[in-house]
C-alpha cells in the first residue's frame, strides 16, 4: 500500500511511497516493445529551448563535446593527446539520436495541429537526444575508449554547458510501463537504492520521481510542454502506480525538495508510436501511445542566469550575453588552472563565464576603454559577489600594443596563455573614448592574429603551443564567410591552424560565426 502526494509547487509531480518489499529479479538480456535499436544509449541530454530560431541549436553538440574533451583531459592527465585532439576524436566518434521524432509529412500518421509551425517540429524532435560513444575507439585508434567516458565525466561536462538543461543516465525504454519496470529491475540500475546494497535502512538514498510529457508548445488541442501549460493529474497518478513493482524496491525516504536520486519518466510522441484510427486513418496526436523513457538525472546545465546583464553591477550598453560567453569558453575547451586572456574584455563577460566553468582559471582582460567609461572596480565586484576568483588583471590599453601584451604575460609569470577567448568589437559597441581605434568588422581579429604572429617571431609567444584562439566573427547576410576568413598565409605567420567554424544568426542582416584556431 502507499499514498500519492503532489509537489506543493507543481500539479505535475507525484510520489508513490510504498511500504511493502519485493524479491530480486534475474538479469534482463532483451528489451521489449521499443522501436529504436536494441542497445539503449547510456546517456540522454535535454537541451535548452531557443528564444529565437537558429540562435544556438547548431552549437549544442559542439559545446558539449568541447566541454567533455576538457573534462577528459583534466581527469586523465597522462593521455598522449591534448584536449583539442580529444575533441576531434569525440566529434568523429560520438553519435546523437533523437529520442522522440515526429514526421508531419509521413503518410497515415497523426495530423499536425494547424496551430503548430513546422519549425517547432524540428525543435521538438531535437529537444531530447541520446548520446553514444560506442564508435570512439575505432575513430581514435584505441587512444580513447568508451569505458574512459564515465558517468561522472559526462555529468561534469554537462554542468558547464549553457545549452544543456539536464542530462540523464538511461535506465529503461519501452511502450508500456511494465517494460520499464522489467528492464529497470533486471538491469539492477537502482541497486544502490535497494536494501541489499545498504548496511542499514537509514543509509538508503532519498529519492523523487517526476513525469514529463513532451509535445508541441502551440498544440492547442493537447498542451503538454511549454510555459503556462498543464499536465494531466490522472495520467501522473496512473503512470506512477504502474511503476509500483519498481518503486517498492527503494528503501530510502521520499524527498520532494532535495533528493539524492532524481528519477524521471519522460514520455513523447514518435512516428512508431502513432497508430491509425478514426476517419481516413487519421488520429489526433493526443490519442497516440507515447514512447516512455525511465532515467536518472545526473546533472543540470550551467546556471547562466546568474550572470545575466540585469544582474550585473558593471552595466554597459552591449554586454556579451551569458550563453554566448559560455559557448566561447567551452569551445576553447578551458581546463582547470588554465590561463585565459580576453584582449577585448569589455565588462568581462567572457572571463566571468570562464571562472564559472572552473574557478581555478587565471584570467586577464585587456580593454581600451578607460575607467571613466568602464569601471574596473564594478567588474571586480561582479566576480566577488558571485564567489569567483578575481582576474589577475584588467588592463587599460590597446591589445595591439606590444607593451600591453607584455604586461598581460607578466601577470601570469611571463609564460604563455592556454587560451585566448574574445568577442572583438564590430559595429557600434560602446560610446567611449578611444573607440575610433580602427576596430570593426574583421579588422580586430586580423590585427590580433598578426600580433600573435609578431610575438611568436620575437620569441615571446602570447599563446602556448596547443593552445586555442576562439573568437566571434561578424558576417553580413549575402556575404560568403569563406571569402572573409583570415588567409592561410596570415595564419601560418601566427603559427595557427584553423579548426572549425559555426554560425549564429543574430538578425535578418547579420550573423556572427565562432572561429576556432589551434596554436601549432
Amino acid at each position: 500500500g502507499g499514498r500519492v502526494a503532489s509537489h506543493p509547487k507543481s500539479r505535475s509531480t507525484f510520489i508513490i511511497e510504498i511500504r511493502s518489499t519485493s524479491s530480486e529479479v534475474d538479469n534482463l538480456h532483451h528489451r521489449h516493445g521499443h522501436p529504436h535499436p536494441k542497445k539503449i544509449s547510456n546517456y540522454l541530454i535535454y537541451w535548452r529551448g531557443e528564444h529565437k530560431e537558429e540562435y544556438s541549436q547548431s552549437f549544442r553538440h559542439l559545446e558539449f563535446l568541447s566541454a567533455l574533451s576538457a573534462t577528459i583531459a583534466d581527469h586523465y592527465p597522462n593521455l598522449t593527446i591534448d584536449a583539442p585532439s580529444i575533441l576531434q576524436q569525440l566529434m568523429d566518434g560520438a553519435t546523437f539520436a533523437n529520442a522522440f521524432s515526429f514526421d508531419p509529412f509521413k503518410k497515415h500518421k497523426a495530423k499536425l495541429p494547424a496551430s503548430v509551425p513546422l519549425h517547432q517540429v524540428d525543435m521538438y524532435n531535437e529537444s531530447l537526444q541520446y548520446v553514444s560513444f560506442g564508435n570512439i575507439a575505432n575513430k581514435s585508434h584505441g587512444v580513447l575508449d568508451e569505458a574512459l567516458i564515465s558517468q561522472d565525466l559526462v555529468a561534469k561536462a554537462s554542468a558547464r554547458c549553457s545549452l544543456i538543461h539536464s542530462s540523464y543516465l538511461v535506465v529503461a525504454e519501452g511502450m508500456e510501463y511494465s517494460d520499464l519496470v522489467d528492464q529497470a529491475l533486471r538491469s539492477k540500475a537502482f541497486d544502490d537504492m535497494s536494501e541489499s546494497e545498504t548496511v542499514a535502512h537509514q543509509n538508503s538514498k532519498t529519492w523523487r520521481i517526476r513525469r514529463h510529457e513532451y509535445s508541441f508548445v502551440n498544440d492547442e488541442n493537447n498542451p503538454r510542454f511549454g510555459k503556462g501549460t498543464t499536465r494531466s493529474v490522472k495520467k501522473e497518478k496512473s503512470a506512477l502506480q504502474q511503476l509500483e513493482p519498481l518503486l517498492i524496491s527503494f528503501k530510502g525516504k521520499v524527498d520532494l525538495k532535495n533528493p539524492e536520486c532524481n528519477i524521471y519518466l519522460l514520455e513523447g510522441i514518435c512516428d512508431n508510436c502513432v497508430t491509425d484510427s478514426g476517419p481516413k486513418g487519421i488520429t489526433r496526436i493526443e490519442d497516440s501511445k507515447l514512447l516512455k523513457i525511465l532515467a536518472r538525472k545526473i546533472s543540470s546545465g550551467a546556471k547562466v542566469s546568474v550572470m545575466a546583464p540585469k544582474t550585473r553591477i558593471c552595466i554597459t550598453n552591449t554586454p556579451l550575453e551569458p550563453i554566448a560567453a559560455f559557448i566561447l569558453c567551452n569551445l576553447a575547451s578551458i581546463r582547470e588552472n588554465d590561463k585565459v586572456l580576453d584582449p577585448f574584455a569589455g565588462s568581462a563577460s567572457v572571463l566571468l563565464a570562464a571562472s564559472m566553468i572552473s574557478n581555478s582559471v587565471r584570467t586577464v582582460g585587456i580593454e581600451i576603454a578607460s575607467d571613466k567609461f568602464l569601471s574596473r572596480e564594478k567588474v571586480r565586484q561582479d566576480f566577488s559577489t558571485r564567489g569567483l576568483s578575481q582576474p589577475l588583471g584588467l588592463l587599460i590599453g590597446n591589445s595591439m600594443d606590444s607593451k600591453i601584451r607584455e604586461e598581460a604575460r607578466k601577470l601570469i609569470g611571463g609564460s604563455e596563455f592556454d587560451a585566448i577567448v574574445c568577442d572583438p568589437p564590430y559595429g557600434i559597441r560602446e560610446a567611449m573614448s578611444g573607440s575610433d581605434s580602427g576596430y570593426g568588422g574583421s579588422a580586430a581579429l586580423f590585427d590580433l592574429i598578426d600580433a600573435i604572429g609578431r610575438d611568436r617571431h620575437l620569441g615571446t609567444p602570447l599563446l602556448k603551443r596547443g593552445g586555442k584562439l576562439v573568437s566571434f566573427f561578424p558576417c553580413l547576410r549575402g556575404d560568403n564567410i569563406e571569402d572573409l576568413l583570415p588567409s592561410n598565409e596570415r595564419l601560418k605567420r601566427a603559427g595557427l591552424l584553423f579548426e572549425f567554424k559555426r554560425e549564429q544568426k543574430l538578425n535578418s542582416a547579420l550573423s556572427r560565426w565562432v572561429l576556432s584556431f589551434k596554436s601549432s
